[in-house]
């Protein structure tokens, strides 16, 4: 009888554990740990002050066993019971309600005594075993596992102990009832890199999201939005890539308007940019065809041609035909820059009929004529200069930058090594780490990427050591914590 359980025991399947990741998840994202370790230099000699550091930290507040345990997972990660060699995935619940680490156990007894040693420690509450696996609370989450799955589970909304019916009903799904199933999952599981994810746009805190849904069409929802992305830490360099999974015919539709709306960027603002510029982004726009689709929308249509509102709006979008950007000098102050191809500069007139309106403000806004085509409006979150010069839009925070608009620079942005690459793209974005002086780990350089259209896009992050890998800088970091 003895010998007939222990076969059962070293015979039983294990679950596959990634059938507990929820078919509504609004962010999945596969981690190959392993790799990405072996790219941090954890694995070699030049990982052992950082292991070495680790070690320090996480046993500075545990004593005896516990403390034991510790630097033997340190050493060994698989004393934990857990498989490192296999994706560790993390996923999100709609509007981030719920977050979850998930990972595949290849010891029971082990992830056992782990969860015991923090009992004792009163890390965790004594085991409980319900719906065929065993469950514990772990600090403000909860924590599950069985015979192949390990599930950490917290709320963002503070304390998860609420949340217990959801962690035993995701240890209790099976194939076909979860993320598992879903065609986009085997994009995730997929080797070849070191982050995998598929995200749509429900992850969207409900505050954030409230108002894009209301622009969006009834038939639309932000689950229907999604895109695969994945990164790949790189010598000298983080490559990410994004890539459409949006399958809703009138999504798709949407967007391909919007790519009629967005144009290729010209890329002559550029040039209109310093190079040591923080923040930049450029892109080109159909303004009368952007007016068009935003009128489609009932609700869109009603604000824009508000009675109430005294300035014509239609005329002022079907003014803006081409390529725009906006640029921010530095972290320390609220100065923007932006500009915009304009048809001509009548469409100002039309800011002449706010006067009425603005004068029941009691002078708490106002607008001043400062010169042939230019304007300031003073108001509640400060001072806004705009005008049109030779066909150029201009609005910005600052009065100097307003006097010398349409100023190009010799050492622009134009001269940056991914100029080229803004051509390429209906959005272009970029930032100059270097910039922030100490704000940000220095070991980054710039960030900059684009999307030529709404399938696809890519963002790269620039290390000033172009030798270097990301992930080795980070450890290196921590050896100095």
């Amino acid at each position: 009888m003895l010998a007939a359980l222990l076969l059962l025991a070293a015979c039983s399947p294990q679950t596959e554990y990634t059938h507990a990741i929820p078919k509504n998840a609004s962010v999945v994202l596969g981690m190959e740990m392993d790799e990405m370790a072996e790219k941090a230099g954890l694995n070699g000699e030049t990982g052992e002050k950082a292991v070495a550091k680790l070690k320090t930290l996480v046993k500075g507040g545990l004593q005896g066993d516990a403390a034991q345990l510790a630097e033997r997972i340190i050493d060994q990660p698989s004393e934990s019971g857990l498989s490192f060699d296999d994706k560790v995935y993390l996923f999100a619940t709609p509007h981030a309600e719920a977050l979850a680490v998930l990972a595949k156990v290849t010891d029971e007894g082990k992830v056992e005594a782990l969860l015991e040693v923090l009992e004792k420690e009163s890390i965790a509450t004594p085991l409980r075993e319900e719906s065929g696996c065993r469950w514990t609370q772990v600090g403000g989450a909860l924590c599950a596992f069985n015979n192949g799955t390990f599930l950490l589970l917290q709320s963002s909304r503070g304390d998860a102990s609420g949340m217990k019916g959801t962690l035993l009903s995701l240890m209790r799904q099976k194939e076909g009832e979860g993320f598992h199933a879903l065609p986009e999952f085997a994009k995730v599981k997929a080797e070849g890199n070191d982050l995998a994810s598929v995200i749509n746009l429900s992850a969207m805190p409900y505050e954030w999201s409230t108002p894009l849904r209301m622009g969006l069409s009834g038939n639309i929802q932000l689950e229907d939005i999604k895109y695969f992305v994945s990164a790949n830490f790189e010598q000298g360099r983080v490559l990410m890539n994004s890539e459409s999974l949006i399958q809703n015919p009138m999504v798709q539709g949407f967007f391909d308007a919007m790519d009629k709306v967005m144009q290729p960027i010209g890329g002559k603002y550029l040039d209109y940019y310093p190079g040591n510029t923080l923040a930049w982004m450029g892109g080109n726009i159909q303004g009368k065809t952007l007016y068009q689709m935003l009128c489609q929308n009932p609700a869109i249509k009603q604000a824009l041609d508000n009675p109430l509102l005294p300035v014509d709006v239609e005329y002022i979008f079907s003014s803006i035909e081409g390529d725009f950007a906006i640029g921010v000098d530095n972290a320390f102050s609220k100065n923007f820059l932006m500009y915009a191809d304009v048809t001509n500069s009548d469409f100002l007139k039309t800011f002449e009929d706010l006067r009425p309106l603005l004068a029941l403000t009691g002078g708490q806004i106002t607008l001043d004529n400062v010169g042939k085509d230019e304007y300031l409006m003073r108001t509640y979150y400060g001072n806004f200069w705009f005008g049109v010069k030779n066909k150029l839009l201009y609005v910005t925070t600052n009065r100097t930058l307003a006097e010398e608009a349409g100023r190009t620079y010799g050492a622009s942005l134009g001269v940056k090594p991914w100029a080229d690459e803004v051509r390429q793209n209906r959005l272009f974005a970029s930032a100059n780490m270097s910039s922030l002086n100490g704000m940000i780990p220095a070991f980054v350089a710039s960030v900059h990427g684009g999307m030529p259209d709404w399938r696809q896009g890519s963002v790269e992050i620039v290390l000033k050591d172009k030798q270097g890998n990301l992930l080795q800088s980070l450890v290196a970091m921590m050896e100095n914590l």
